[in-house]
Order: C-alpha cells, then structure tokens, then sequence
C-alpha cells in the first residue's frame, strides 16, 4: 500500500517541529544493521486510539526523548505534543477523550537521569492541565519514606474522562490494594478495605467491584485465589504451587457472574474455561490450543495478552504467543475484522484497536519490519496507511526470521528461530552463533519481536552469522509437561536441548561445525559457559552476559536478590537443588568448578550494580579461567545492575562483541 495524505501529514508535521528527530538517509542495501537500527531506532511507538476514534495518542522523539503527541484524526493536524528533557514519556493510556494518563521512563541517557522515572501523571488532551497522581522513584529518593510505592492503571471508569481505578502498594508492603481515582482532584476511595492477605493481583467484576484476588503464602510458592461474595465476604476457590499443581487463575468476571479462568487442570496445556463460583461448576472451554498456553502459563504467569473492549473493559479475546503471535477472538465482529484485517496485509502479525466510531487502527509489522500503522474504515474496508515507524530502515537489510521444529533426544518437542544473513546463498554452511535465552522459565523470542535477544540476533545476522535461537525444556508457554521437565536438569538435559537443535541445524547443512560459538545473558551467559565446558572441543568461543557461575553461592549470597527473596528462593530450591543438601550436585553442574575443561575464549561481561547475579557470580568465572590459563575479555560496568540500561554501556559491549567474534570466528587458513 502507498502512503495516504493522513500519512504524510502525521510523519511531516511531526518532523517540521523545532529539533525534530529526522529520517536517515537511505543505506547501501547490504550494510550491517547499526545499534540504533537493531535495539532503538523507532521514531514512534505506543500508539493510542481514543474511544471515539476522532484522535491518535503516540509516543514520538523529539530531542532525543520520547514525548506524547496527539493527533486529530478528523482534522489532520496535532493538538498537542509533550516533552520532558530528563525522562521519557511511556505507556500512555486514554482517559475516556479528553485525558490520557502516563508514567515516565528511562531508555539509557545517563546516570544523572537514571532515578526520574515512574510515577502517574495525567494531561489534558490539549496538554493544557497536568497532575501527577502518584509520586517518580526520584521523588521518593528525596523524601523520607521509608518504602517506594507505585500505582498502576488498570483501566478507565466507561464513560467519564475523569475517572479511572488503579492498583496501589500503599497500605503495606506485601499486599496491592485497588482505588477508584478522580484524575482532576486527585482524591482517590480505597475499594478493598477488608481483603486477604498479601493479595498480589485483582479481577474486577462489570461493576467495576474486586471480585477475585490472587495472593501468596509468605515464604513459599503457593498461591491463593479468593473469591468475594455478595455479602462482602472472602471465599477462598483454590490453591496451587507454581511448579507443582494445575494452575486456576481468573482472568475475567462476566456480566451473568460466571468467572473465565485460564486452567490447564486435566490438560497439559492452559485452557480459557467457564466456571460457576456459585455451584462451583466448570462449563465450556472457550479458547485452547495443543501446543501454547492461553494467557497463563504453567507456573501462574502472564502469557501472551488479555484484548479487551476499548470503553467497558469486558475481556472479548487473548493473544496467545504460539511460532508468531496469533489474535484468537470471542467477538463475531472482532474476529470478521481480524481475518479482514489478515487478508490485506498476509504474512504479517495484524493488531487491531476498535473504536466506538467505525475506525479501526491496525499495528502492522513482521520479522523485517518494526510496524506500519494503518487506519481501517471497518464499513467500507478501506485502509489508510498512517506511518511506517522506521521509515529509514529498508527491510531488505533486515534478516528474515525462519523456525526450526525437532524433537529432543529424549522425545520432547523443541523449536527455535534461525537468522540467516540477507541474501545469504540457501543451505550455505554459515559460521553459527547459538543465542540462548535467559530466565530461564520464561517465554523466549517469538517471530516478528523486538525485544532484546531477538534485536541481538538481527545484529548479529546482518554481520554475516548464522543465528540460532533455541527453545529449550523449562522455556514457559508450551504446557506444563515441557515447563516442568527442566526440574533438577540445569547442566543436563536444559543443555542437551540445545546441542540437539544445534545438531539439527549442522545436519541440515546450514552452519558450518567449525565455527561455531555460543552466548546469552542471565541463564543464557549460565548455560554458554556450560556448553564449552561439556564439549571443549565444539566451540570456539562463549560470550557470557551477566552470568550466574556458582549455583550454591546464588542461593545464598546476600548480594544477591533471590536469596533475600523468600517466594523467589524457593521456587529455586525446589526447580535447582538445595544449596545444602545438594551441593555436590549444583556444583558438578556450576561453571566456575570446571574452567579447567574449558578451551574456548571466553568474553564476561557484567555490571558492577547487579543485584539478580552479583558481580562476584561473573569474577569468580573470571578468576577460575585466569587459574586456569584461559583469561577471558572481561567487561564490567560501574552503575549498571543485570542489564546494560545505558546506551553508553551497551553500545562498548556491542564494539567489543563484534571485534571479539570477528577473531574468533575468521575463515581457517589453509595449511600449506
């Protein structure tokens, strides 16, 4: 599709502002992707279509900060724009028409910036009249409070521009209390007055009452889900152990009273199902799948995305993150729309936001290509292309994001993504980088993300590696059995799921056995120094981010956050091993004890702040690989915790990343 007017004029009249960010100048069609083109790069995020559909709220750069702009739809000019010199705006949200609310953030500035984020504001729709409604991180930094707290929207009351009903950890520490909040006075009414204990996350019924709260047992990592009778009273549904038991957690109150709740209870995979909390009766499955979990996963947690109705709140559909993420709809007209939507722009991952007008807006990207924007006459079928986010970017040069489907030796299913290089000959064998993801109980890179692994893996790809990005046993979202067959297997079979995609990847002749390397941070920079600690003789190098190296000495370590963590040490104990009781074992399987083994060239790098994998997880891999003859690169960042947030960090990670694979994955010079 050509761009419209609308799109000209929406991308024009933004970047005719005084210092407006400016589109790069086309690039030579094969050039390496920059850091700016791979992990940042998108002049506009966010988009926000108001429940009329007359305006479209956007995050846009504008001085090297992301700001909020308002569009009129109707008239093709801005109302307004807002910008902050030492934050950057994030997560807008509509406040019926007149008012959207927002928080700050910080995409890697400086240090002097770093605490100016967080908090709740809300601004009039002409930029006119703005409150903050809760205090920024930096706020509480200058006060004397004792404890940080925050307060999280969770949606807008139908109807009024005024009003919304949010979540507050203010009462105590353990516990997140729900308000209904006047956006213009500021005065806010508690709604949970009486409650459980250390109640965690709440379920609104169409009134707009809490109806179901989700709270934990302290010290473990069992879970309670409470339901509240029309008396008021508290009646406690269930009980269930992440890791240990079926998970029943509601997601929605419908308006007859019945509960949706995403189970996997006599399944192997989370299910959204009907339950009666009065007869306590389960009725129909509504959405489910073979392979992925529907908006939980086996431990509990979020997977994928709840899509609600843009005024009422009432849940109509999920997105269930299967190979790409896919828009399952229990709305007839949502779904007529979506596969309207899915005919026009095949191929692509299609999000769609309704209006109470006839508007539609549509969020459109792919492996190659951040998102283009588009505005659907949901009557006529008409499309009108609003913006391509990354405008200078040419997804030719972008590579293109295949899946790989196999079968573990011990039978489970396993996939992963592969990159190859743009152009890059067909079953060409291509010197192979494995990028492992961290967690590790947690959801890894899907088709068509932007998030940080799958940034890395473009990055890499462009310079001429092959990228291998593998599912791997304990990864969260393909069911329970897959989810909880990584119990006692760190080192063992979670690193056998690996070598088997590898393998997969080298028998089909794709990547070239004797150049090959392996890295990832967190678990990932965990399981690279494992891989050439098993085999020293497969790879030529590891890169390990933030790695974790002694496995007993992190659940132990006062530095570090999950051993201080009662929940988070458990959960642990019970997956990893005792720290006591089991340390022969956690040690046979803890890099640190074996850098003798390894033959590989390492890099480490760390920051010095880390409080998930303290410093001293990535000095001991140092120091153990100094003993043992093999000196790694080391980089380690004053100011930075388990991630590098600066730019300027990130960017001499990356300078040195490229320089070190380079030499450790050149061509071998024949012998003469």
């Amino acid at each position: 599709m050509r761009p419209t007017p609308l799109a000209l004029l929406l991308a024009a009249a933004l970047f005719a502002l005084p210092a407006a960010a400016q589109s790069p100048e086309p690039s030579p069609a094969l050039r390496p992707l920059s850091a700016e083109e791979a992990f940042g790069g998108a002049n506009f995020a966010a988009p926000r279509l108001s429940p009329d559909g007359r305006h479209l709220a956007l995050l846009a750069a504008r001085r090297g900060r992301m700001g909020l702009s308002i569009f009129d739809l109707e008239k093709g000019v801005y109302e307004s724009h807002l910008n902050f010199a030492d934050a950057d705006i994030a997560d807008p949200m509509w406040l019926g028409n007149g008012r959207l609310l927002y928080t700050l953030a910080q995409h890697g500035q400086s240090r002097t910036t770093q605490l100016t984020q967080g908090g709740l504001f809300v601004v009039s729709r002409d930029g006119q009249q703005q409150r903050k409604l809760h205090a920024t991180y930096n706020d509480w930094v200058s006060s004397s409070l004792r404890r940080y707290t925050w307060m999280t929207p969770l949606q807008a009351v139908p109807g009024s521009d005024e009003e919304l009903i949010a979540t507050c950890n203010d009462i105590d520490k353990d516990s997140v209390d729900v308000y209904r909040v006047n956006a213009v006075t500021g005065k806010r009414q508690r709604l949970t007055t009486e409650r459980p204990a250390r109640t965690r996350d709440w379920v609104l019924d169409t009134q707009l009452q809490p109806r179901v709260t989700i709270s934990d047992v302290e010290k473990s990592t069992e879970r309670v889900v409470h339901y509240r009778e029309a008396n008021g009273r508290w009646r406690e549904l269930w009980r269930f152990r992440a890791g240990h038991d079926d998970v029943r957690v509601p997601v929605s109150v419908e308006a007859d009273g019945k509960l949706l709740v995403a189970t996997n209870e006599g399944r192997d995979t989370v299910a959204l199902r009907e339950y009666d909390p009065t007869s306590g009766q389960w009725g129909d499955v509504l959405i489910e799948h073979p392979n992925y979990d529907v908006a939980i996963d086996a431990l509990g947690d979020q997977a994928g995305a709840l899509l609600h109705h843009e005024s009422s709140g009432e849940l109509l559909g999920v997105q269930m993150d299967t190979v790409r993420p896919v828009f399952a709809w229990m709305d007839e007209r949502r779904q007529r729309l979506q596969a309207m939507v899915d005919k026009a722009l095949p191929g692509r991952i299609n999000a769609l936001q309704l209006s109470s007008s006839r508007q539609v807006f549509v969020s459109s990207r792919s492996d190659t290509e951040r998102a283009r924007w588009y505005l659907l006459d949901s009557r006529s079928g008409r499309f009108s292309e609003v913006l391509n986010v990354q405008p200078g970017l040419d997804p030719e040069r972008v590579p293109a994001t295949d899946t790989l489907a196999l079968r573990s030796r011990d039978g489970l299913p396993l996939s992963g993504h592969v990159l190859r290089p743009p152009q890059a000959a067909p079953a060409k064998p291509l010197p192979t980088i494995v990028l492992v993801h961290g967690g590790p109980w947690v959801r890894g890179s899907t088709w068509g993300d932007t998030g940080l692994d799958m940034s890395m893996a473009r990055w890499l790809a462009s310079r001429g590696y092959q990228v291998l990005l593998p599912g791997f046993r304990g990864s969260t979202g393909f069911g329970k059995r897959f989810t909880l067959a990584a119990r006692g297997q760190f080192g063992l079979a979670m690193q056998d799921d690996i070598e088997d995609a590898l393998d997969a990847l080298i028998q089909r002749g794709d990547a070239d056995p004797q150049r090959l390397c392996i890295m990832g941070s967190s678990y990932g920079g965990y399981a690279s120094l494992m891989a050439v600690a098993r085999a020293p003789d497969r790879y030529r190098c590891a890169v390990a981010g933030f790695p974790v190296s002694d496995l007993a000495r992190q659940l132990t370590s006062d530095w570090g956050d999950i051993s201080r963590n009662h929940e988070a040490r458990a959960f642990w104990v019970d997956m990893v091993g005792d720290p006591e009781k089991d340390r022969a074992a956690l040690d046979a399987v803890s890099p640190r004890y074996l850098a003798s083994r390894i033959k590989a060239k390492v890099m480490i790098h760390a920051g010095q702040h880390d409080q998930r994998t303290p410093l001293e997880q990535a000095e001991f891999m140092r120091d153990a690989l100094k003993r043992a003859g093999n000196e790694p690169l080391w980089l380690a960042k004053f100011g930075e915790g388990h991630g590098y947030s600066l730019k300027s960090g990130h960017d001499e990670m990356l300078d040195l990343l490229e320089t070190f694979l380079a030499e450790q994955l050149a061509p071998t010079k024949p012998r003469r």
